[in-house]
């Protein structure tokens, strides 16, 4: 390897791992694990992804670009720590009750607001209706649940009473939820970064990243702000369009296994 192209990759991996690193040390994740997790991650993605002419690598090929022994690959690829997360489900059904809440006009008042909506109703719109329309299929009691406990809504009197248009995650002492969604949101990022610098793939997919220096601290609420709402609105907009595609399609061919957009709000620690 270049000595070049060897310390970009160095700092690469400094700026990757320093806050990821921060997040488990904060967690007391002793770096052993880590490096277990690491070593089956190499070995998963090496089997998986670098076979030669559609077939899958031989455990030497992997050991050769992998840098592991082929005592390793082999308990490694005995072993499998991966198991499919159904959180993320959860919060995505939740998140789009939401934007059907305030962006489907049979669930607004006269001025666009979000109604407050009876649980179960014969007469009316209700949250019932609303979970069945938007959730793909989870309970009513799941989704209001959620929701109450997300803060996102409240539920007194029969009644269903958004607060907030967005999903947070639980405040729970161990970071469940929040460790959940570092992980997936992660994923996405990464996997896009992925995409875009291979030189085997000609189609690019959307990534961008705006960056400024210098802004007056007194000003900063008012930046965040700004950002929050246009990314919330931004956010809404694609979900419901995304959501109106899949309701109304009529192919039955093939499905890619998830599409979307990720949006963040970034800043530096004061020092």
């Amino acid at each position: 390897m270049k000595n070049q192209l060897k310390s970009v990759i160095i700092q690469m991996l400094i700026q990757i791992f320093r806050p990821l690193a921060k997040i488990l040390l904060r967690l007391k994740v002793p770096f052993n694990e880590v490096s277990d997790i690491m070593r089956w991650v190499y070995v998963d993605v090496a089997n998986e992804h670098f076979g030669i002419n559609g077939k899958p690598p031989s455990k030497s090929r992997i050991s050769v670009i992998t840098g592991l022994s082929r005592t390793q690959v082999d308990i490694q690829m005995k072993s499998d720590l991966f198991t499919e997360e159904t959180e993320q489900y959860k919060w995505n059904r939740a998140v789009r009750v939401l934007t059907g809440w305030v962006e489907d006009k049979d669930y607004l008042d006269q001025h666009g607001k979000a109604k407050i909506i009876p649980l179960e109703s014969k007469e009316e719109q209700d949250f019932k209706s609303l979970v069945e329309k938007y959730s793909g299929g989870a309970t009513v009691r799941s989704i209001l649940d959620d929701l109450i406990v997300s803060g996102s809504a409240k539920f007194t009197d029969d009644k269903v009473e958004l607060l907030k248009p967005y999903y947070l995650t639980v405040n729970d002492p161990d970071d469940v939820q929040k460790l959940n969604f570092l992980g997936v949101s992660t994923q996405y990022l990464l996997e896009t970064i992925e995409h875009n610098i291979n030189p085997e793939k000609a189609d690019p997919r959307f990534q961008r990243i705006i960056f400024h220096e210098e802004l007056p601290l007194s000003l900063i609420n008012i930046a965040e702000s700004f950002v929050r709402d246009k990314s919330q609105q931004l956010a809404n907009e694609v979900d419901e369009y995304l959501e109106h595609l899949i309701q109304y399609a009529n192919d039955d061919g093939e499905t890619v296994p998830y599409i979307g957009l990720g949006l963040y709000y970034y800043q530096g620690d004061q020092s």
